[in-house]
């Protein structure tokens, strides 16, 4: 809002300085006036005579002239005093004090008092300065309260953005994530319709979710056209992560709305939101399918080592029993007594992959009873001897066990696969704050220092333990088998570590990568 105003003239008769030159002129005459009265009266006391008559000054009295001459001075002293307050007083009224008064007010206002405002006593200079102070403290005022609604509405908006990145963050299903954006778009109701594009790979169009009256207009099939943000009452913005577009924004104003400056920012802050939702959504469902096929690729190996392995023994004995069983009954049933062992032990096989892809043993029986079930495949499937050396259940975050857990699972599975190994003892201990788990084997060991079938998945869970702040030690030697010690700290949880730390533990729970 302009508050500029064409200057007023100010009447003669109002100008201060006509009325200054008036106040002089008034004084002079004034005085002019005294001193004339003054001077006559005081030659008629000594040029007339008692009777009416002319008098020569020779016979005059010098005490009397000195008397008459006294007394007009007096006179014309009491005159110019009662003059020049006058005129002081009328000065301190036409100037002094409206100067003081604009003075106070000007202090007054750089203060913080919004309301403080002169009063307009006539149309003089000082006058005009009173109503242009009082425009100017009307200004400012409205100026302020102009800017406190704008600071009180964009902080509203900042806080909406933050909400709606906080429930994109943790939120992993796209649909109400763009029916929220939506929503926060049309927060101040002045949005007709509004829906949300996705650009596809293939370079198809499709509509994610829509708000209000639907659109006609389809979007641009060129991603490398940019459109104008806004045309009319439409509004289309591109929703980009990374220089690439991955889908539109699109609005419809109501009507009597426009999509001023402070809306379209609005809307480019929400557009940004619902390009990181969509993208979020696309790596989420990444990031789902790669765990899946690596899922897959872990169990066929788990399932061609060794199930496979078992049923194809199976099938070769089944056959060898079924041609020796006419003619050597006991040969053919010590194969079926081999088929039952072997079935058995694919049996049992399995039930052991079953434990290893169900996680959620851990909220079951916790880490320490899923230790203790590890230990028991490892002896019903492969025969191997264990022993236990383990606490009560460790104060650990859940992600700490489960990167624990598929640590100690790796272990043993090396041992089973390359130790050529009888005994396997597993202890646990804590200490100095940390909890320490030692898994040794008597098999037949191996140069740490040289390339071997193991190295990658020693690799592996190394980075799986420095991912928690932990560390991993190996000790081995050719015959005499091999110790595995890793340590993590106990009071170590996700929230405590580092933004990457916290992804590559993440990452460290992916069942992947053994040897």
């Amino acid at each position: 809002m302009s508050h500029e105003e064409t200057p007023a003239t100010v009447p003669l008769l109002q100008r201060l300085s006509t009325r200054l030159t008036l106040l002089l002129l008034t004084v002079v005459a004034v005085l002019a006036g005294a001193t004339a009265v003054l001077l006559w009266r005081g030659l008629d006391a000594l040029l007339l005579a008692p009777d009416g008559t002319g008098a020569v000054l020779a016979d005059v009295d010098p005490e009397a002239v000195g008397a008459v001459v006294r007394g007009t001075l007096i006179n014309l002293a009491v005159v110019v005093a009662v003059t020049v307050l006058a005129a002081v007083a009328f000065s301190r009224a036409l100037l002094a004090e409206p100067i003081s008064q604009l003075t106070d007010a000007t202090r007054a206002l750089a203060a913080g008092q919004r309301g403080v405002r002169l009063p307009v006593r006539d149309r003089s200079e000082l006058g005009e300065l009173a109503t242009a102070f009082n425009a100017m403290a009307d200004a400012l005022t409205e100026a302020r309260e102009s800017l406190e609604a704008r600071v009180t509405a964009r902080t509203a908006e900042l806080r909406a953005l933050l909400e709606l990145s906080n429930t994109i963050a943790v939120t992993t299903e796209l649909q109400p994530l763009l029916a929220a954006v939506l929503d926060r778009l049309d927060a101040a109701g002045a949005t007709a319709g509004a829906e949300v594009w996705e650009l596809g790979p293939d370079g198809a169009w499709a509509r994610l979710v829509a708000r209000g009256e639907r659109l006609p207009e389809v979007p641009p099939q060129d991603v490398g056209t940019e459109p104008e943000p806004v045309s009319g009452e439409l509004l289309t913005l591109p929703l980009r992560v990374r220089d690439a577009t991955v889908g539109l924004l699109r609005a419809r104003a109501r009507e009597g709305a426009s999509w001023d400056t402070e809306r379209l920012e609005w809307a480019v802050g929400v557009a940004a939101q619902a390009a990181v939702a969509i993208e979020n959504a696309r790596l989420y469902e990444r990031a789902r399918d790669e765990a899946t096929d690596e899922a897959r690729r872990h169990l066929a190996r788990e399932l061609h080592d060794s199930v496979s392995q078992a049923i194809y023994a199976i099938v070769l004995t089944t056959h060898a029993a079924q041609r020796r069983a006419g003619r050597d009954p006991a040969r053919a049933h010590e194969a079926l007594d081999t088929v039952i062992e072997l079935a058995e032990a694919a049996l049992a096989e399995m039930r052991a992959l079953i434990f290893e892809l169900r996680p959620e043993v851990l909220a079951d029986v916790g880490l320490v009873g899923a230790l203790h079930r590890q230990l028991d495949g490892l002896e019903l499937r492969h025969g191997l001897a264990t022993e236990r050396d383990l606490p009560d259940e460790p104060g650990l975050p859940f992600a700490s066990k489960q990167v624990l857990l598929r640590v100690v699972q790796e272990a043993l599975h090396n041992v089973v696969k390359h130790a050529r190994a009888s005994r396997v003892r597993v202890s646990a201990w804590s200490g100095q704050g940390r909890l320490h788990v030692k898994v040794a084997d008597d098999g037949v060991g191996f140069d740490p220092e040289a390339s071997f079938p193991g190295h990658l998945g020693h690799t592996s869970m190394r980075e799986r333990l420095a991912a928690l702040g932990g560390h991993l030690q190996l000790a081995s030697k050719p015959g005499e088998g091999t110790t595995v010690e890793l340590d993590v700290p106990l009071a170590l949880g996700d929230e405590s570590l580092p933004a990457g730390d916290r992804s590559r533990a993440a990452a460290a729970q992916d069942p992947g990568g053994r040897s």
